[in-house]
C-alpha cells in the first residue's frame, strides 16, 4: 500500500534530501581538510585557504538551512490554512 504525497510533502522531503547530500558533502570536505593537516608533507595549506574553504562551505549549507526552514513553514501554514 503506497502513501498518496501532496506536493507540499514531497517538496519538503526534497529539501531534507538536499540538505542531507550538503551535510554528507561538508563531513567529506572536513575529512579531507583533517587528511590534509595530517599530511602535511604533501600540501601546505595555510590558515586563510582553509579558513576561505570553510567560509564557502558555511554559505552553502546556510542557504540549504534557509531553504528548508521556508519550506517547512510553509508546510505548517498549508496545515493551519486547512484546520480552518
Amino acid at each position: 500500500m503506497e502513501a498518496q504525497l501532496t506536493p507540499l510533502q514531497q517538496n519538503v522531503l526534497d529539501k531534507y534530501s538536499t540538505l542531507a547530500t550538503s551535510l554528507h558533502s561538508l563531513d567529506a570536505a572536513i575529512q579531507e581538510l583533517n587528511a590534509n593537516q595530517r599530511n602535511k608533507d604533501k600540501t601546505n595549506a595555510s590558515p586563510e585557504e582553509v579558513l576561505a574553504e570553510m567560509r564557502e562551505l558555511e554559505v552553502k549549507l546556510a542557504l540549504v538551512g534557509t531553504l528548508l526552514k521556508g519550506s517547512v513553514y510553509s508546510y505548517v501554514l498549508s496545515n493551519q490554512g486547512q484546520k480552518v
